[in-house]
């Protein structure tokens, strides 16, 4: 018997581009690494007598919750002026905060994350709401 097991993957990246055509937009991401290095990816065993629907749309909800929070922290970086935390990856104690957010909870914060000034503030928002 084979060691294999069988995995969903998902992989999320979003992007604008210029280009003549759908064709030759796809074609162009598709050259490189660009979507493996930027794409938020998740894999998820499914055991060969699983309930694939539900095991495909939790792997969905990583792999969007995983998005949102980069999409958060991009945007905070950008307001800052500061990267770190997208170089060196959030401490756990704040990647614990975000991981008890749900899926609306994160939508909200990447609206109010607009109005930050500094990851005090978002800090500050997230000891609010989680604790």
């Amino acid at each position: 018997m084979s060691d294999l097991k069988r995995y969903w993957i998902v992989i999320h990246y979003e992007t604008e581009l210029e280009a003549e055509s759908d064709w030759d937009a796809c074609h162009d991401i598709r050259m490189g690494n660009t979507v493996l290095e930027n794409a938020s990816i998740a894999a998820k065993e499914l055991p060969f007598d699983a309930n694939v629907k539900e095991e495909i749309a939790e792997v969905r909800i990583e792999v969007l919750r995983k998005a949102m929070v980069k999409i958060i922290l991009r945007q905070l970086s950008y307001k800052t002026d500061d990267y770190s935390f997208l170089v060196k990856g959030l401490p756990p104690e704040l990647r614990e905060k975000f991981d008890r957010l749900s899926l609306e909870q994160l939508d909200t914060l990447s609206i109010e994350v607009l109005d930050f000034t500094t990851w005090d503030d978002l800090n500050a928002y997230l000891q609010a709401i989680v604790s």
